[in-house]
């Protein structure tokens, strides 16, 4: 992974997504990450959308969701998804 992006502690350990969601912001993209319950599974799920709004007051068209085990492993997983995604569609994220 570059330096620079978003890194694993970053977000945060495994325990706090056991209570609590987080959110927070890269370069212009909003995230949002929860711990949910999938077909009797835990899971992360991931929001991202572009900034400068909040969740609540951003149209859920310009929302991007995905679904990672929540693990160790899956939090990696959660990572690397956001910085591809920071990466593949930087048009997408307003500068600041």
């Amino acid at each position: 992974m570059k330096s620079g992006m978003i890194k694993n502690e970053d977000i945060l350990n495994m325990n706090f997504y056991k209570k609590e969601k987080f959110t927070g912001s890269y370069l212009g993209m909003r995230y949002l990450i929860q711990k949910e319950c999938e077909d009797d599974t835990e899971v992360f799920r991931v929001y991202i959308w572009p900034g400068p709004y909040n969740f609540a007051s951003t149209e859920n068209e310009k929302k991007t969701t995905s679904v990672f085990p929540f693990t160790p492993e899956g939090k990696q997983q959660v990572v690397d998804w956001m910085n591809e995604q920071w990466s593949t569609r930087k048009q997408e994220w307003p500068s600041r």
